[in-house]
């Protein structure tokens, strides 16, 4: 038979007294891997699952192919078991059988298959043990099956937790815009006053407070409408003059040891979307990327247009239609995350920051954001490569920016 084929039949020594143990038409088509060792533990008979969890067709009655037909036998934890001290050679000795033994095949190439395995040993009518026979389970649908379960609990567990964080949020939100609302009354009534002053300075103070309160309120509205209680208002985006807007916020968020380029193309096109939850959205990246060069770096945020298709653009999410988007691309010469991290960084309530720095719904509020947007976000980032996240938003018109390309703006 050849070696390199897995469309095999079940091998049946010529006047073996095992083959009477085994239904050839019977075993061969069962979707469990089933084979049989004599008593010195040689495989002489197994069927095509079995070949094919191995991964190749080991020679029937070669006294070196042992116990079983595969190339290495690990525990779960990956550590390799010599084939001499697995409960297959076991169960020559004692002469009771085995049942699920969890275990983890390695091929000859390195892949591994998980099974489980029920070893049952074999007499003939006087009592002398013949050999075992094992049936083998092979476990990574199932194994898929659970993780994708767990995937499904865990996902039904955080909307479960933001169901409550929304409403918490809403009451708070609330009751900032009230405080916020005497504020911004206060400010009102100053105004007059520090016009008659004519001092510059006062003008100047008067400025930032009522700058302050104006984001404050903008966060506010953010807050309820991430809290679902109030309809998102969406209108026509510049990119490249939100982003210019707003630099000097930026800047002083992110630290004086972090230069700032702004790159805005020319071509990048006007897009439809909420313009405070932009604007929130691109500062928290910036905050991440700050706390992702603590001993300084560059941030770089730039703007340009894309044809997206499928083809070209795999790693996107179910409201995806092909055509042109404005890309917000923001990019830092952190420290980068490591796969594991990547994996879960849109996690709700997921976050590598200490306790208290922060609360893991930043990135999650923002890929939200994009989501409602009908926009992509994706991420690239590699441990000391530092990260960058693109927001994909689809063209709203025919209008270009008056942005001019390739502006800088370093500290």
């Amino acid at each position: 038979m050849p070696k390199n084929s897995l469309s095999i039949s079940v091998q049946l020594p010529a006047g073996s007294s095992l083959a009477s143990k085994l239904n050839h038409e019977l075993i061969e088509h069962l979707p469990v891997g089933v084979y049989l060792c004599d008593a010195s533990g040689t495989v002489v008979a197994y069927n095509r699952k079995a070949a094919e969890i191995w991964g190749e067709t080991p020679s029937v009655g070669d006294s070196q192919v042992k116990f079983c037909g595969a190339h290495k036998l690990l525990t779960l934890q990956g550590v390799h078991v010599p084939h001499e001290q697995t409960p297959l050679a076991e169960i020559l000795v004692t002469r009771k059988a085995v049942t699920n033994f969890r275990t983890i095949v390695e091929r000859r190439d390195g892949s591994r298959v998980p099974v489980l395995a029920n070893i049952v040993p074999l007499f003939d009518d006087a009592g002398t043990m013949l050999g075992f026979m094992n049936s083998v389970q092979d476990l990574r649908h199932q194994i898929e099956q659970e993780l994708a379960q767990q995937h499904l609990e865990s996902a039904l567990f955080q909307s479960q937790k933001m169901e409550v964080v929304g409403q918490i949020t809403s009451g708070l939100a609330h009751d900032f815009n009230n405080q916020l609302a005497s504020m911004s009354m206060a400010l009102s009534l100053m105004e007059k006053e520090v016009e008659t002053a004519n001092s510059s300075r006062l003008s100047k103070y008067y400025a930032l407070c009522k700058e302050s309160v104006e984001r404050a309120t903008g966060l506010a509205e953010n807050l309820l409408r991430f809290s679902r209680k109030r309809a998102k208002r969406l209108e026509r985006v510049d990119p490249n003059q939100i982003l210019l807007g707003m630099a000097s916020l930026v800047r002083t968020a992110i630290g004086s040891k972090i230069l700032l380029n702004l790159s805005l193309a020319p071509d990048a096109r006007f897009l439809k979307a909420n313009k405070q939850q932009l604007e929130s959205a691109v500062l928290n990246l910036a905050i991440n990327a700050r706390d992702a060069m603590p001993d300084g770096g560059t941030l770089t945020i730039s703007t340009h247009e894309a044809h997206l298709d499928r083809a070209n653009f795999s790693h996107h999410n179910s409201n995806f239609k092909p055509g042109s988007y404005t890309v917000i691309s923001v990019i830092d010469t952190g420290c980068g995350m490591a796969p594991e991290v990547l994996d879960k960084v849109f996690a709700p309530f997921f976050t590598t920051k200490e306790d208290g720095q922060g609360t893991g719904l930043g990135l999650s509020m923002v890929r939200g954001f994009v989501n409602e947007m009908n926009g992509q976000l994706t991420v690239e980032s590699e441990p000391g490569q530092g990260s960058c996240f693109r927001l994909h938003f689809p063209c709203y018109g025919s209008e270009h920016s008056i942005a001019i390309d390739g502006v800088d703006q370093p500290r």
